[in-house]
């Protein structure tokens, strides 16, 4: 089986393909995933599938860029920035930090992400 860091690469790059069902894949059916570390978790893929739907309606020309990362058998704890054009049509490079954990079948099981929930681009 793969490392952590190459299943998350191997996610990274179904997203930046915008490939839903692929980037659905990883993940388990009970995901907990804390898409903003202090906000109600989406608990199961079905709520993975809504948010990604949304997240990516309203954001174009992504790169998610991995700058460092750290694993041990079942995590990985990355940090880096994801690069977008907002739905205002503003360019955002956005840091984050966050953790990842895989279950023995290699899907992701919980992902929590720690970053400034305002858009870094936003004004006011």
């Amino acid at each position: 089986m793969s490392t952590p860091i190459e299943r998350l690469r191997a996610l990274m790059e179904v997203s930046g393909r915008r490939d839903k069902a692929a980037f659905l894949t990883f993940f388990d059916p009970a995901i907990e995933y804390h898409y903003h570390v202090g906000t109600r978790p989406l608990i199961g893929v079905e709520w993975v599938d809504k948010f990604i739907t949304r997240y990516w309606a309203n954001h174009s020309e992504t790169e998610w860029v991995l700058s460092s990362w750290a694993q041990n058998e079942t995590q990985v704890l990355t940090e880096g920035r994801e690069d977008y054009v907002n739905a205002d049509g503003v360019k955002v490079s956005h840091p984050y930090m966050g953790i990842i954990e895989f279950g023995p079948d290699g899907k992701i099981t919980a992902w929590r992400d720690y970053f400034q929930m305002k858009d870094p681009a936003a004004t006011g």
